[in-house]
């Protein structure tokens, strides 16, 4: 009976462990949950302003080595970033997006103007206050 009521316990803390554990990768943080509703809700069309909306640094720094773009604070993102955006129309869907420690990583489907379609992810860093310090588009 002792074997028994040990493994009961041990079943009992184990699923509680997971269902914690689960509750805890559920959660993001108040710019991750910001820069998801951008992805969800993302229109070309609304560009820089719908982005201007998750907290950044000043001079925040965003790199797209496939596309060969890379642009340093809100003025340069505009026009080098969305300027990309608009022209070809990019298509964005949320695969989905995850956060851990200072860095939250979307997975991403892009369709271009053209019917290009690819896999993206990108990956943004944030700072001790939460705002995006680097952005990486891969």
């Amino acid at each position: 009976m002792k074997i028994r009521h040990i493994i009961v316990v041990v079943f009992l803390i184990f699923s509680f462990s997971c269902q914690t554990s689960k509750e805890t990768s559920n959660s993001l943080s108040a710019t991750a949950e910001a820069i998801k509703t951008y992805k969800i809700n993302f229109k070309w069309q609304e560009g820089f302003e719908a982005w201007s909306k998750v907290p950044t640094t000043s001079d925040y720094h965003m790199v797209a080595p496939g596309l060969g773009l890379e642009a340093r604070g809100a003025d340069e993102i505009n026009s080098i970033i969305f300027g990309f955006v608009t022209e070809t129309e990019l298509v964005q869907e949320l695969v989905d997006i995850t956060e851990h420690g200072p860095y939250v990583t979307c997975y991403l489907k892009l369709t271009t103007k053209t019917g290009e379609k690819f896999d993206a992810v990108e990956v943004f860093k944030l700072d001790e206050q939460g705002r995006v310090t680097n952005i990486w588009a891969l």
